[in-house]
């Protein structure tokens, strides 16, 4: 599993705290398109991936490990798509 999906992107704000679980999107390697509006790309390392924010799951904060880098140039676009899921626009 972990080659398809060897990140995930935390999604849960880090303003609320005491939380012991944490709602995460997958973040996909090896797919060559995305699933317009739902899955945003970005590039690390010199490989595109893609957030999937169909893939939202709550997992807990423990199971989380090392922080690898940022997401938050992608803020808006990740706010879209989730709004896009729950909304339908």
């Amino acid at each position: 599993m972990r080659t398809a999906v060897p990140f995930v992107v935390v999604l849960s704000s880090h303003l609320v705290a005491g939380l012991t679980e944490a709602i995460v999107a997958p973040v996909l390697k090896g797919r060559m398109t995305a699933v317009s509006g739902f899955e945003i790309p970005l590039e690390r390392d010199g490989d595109v991936l893609l957030i999937s924010v169909t893939g939202m799951i709550s997992i807990r904060q423990t199971d989380l490990r090392r922080r690898i880098g940022s997401a938050a140039d992608h803020e808006d676009a990740i706010r879209r798509a989730i709004d896009r899921l729950f909304t339908g626009f």
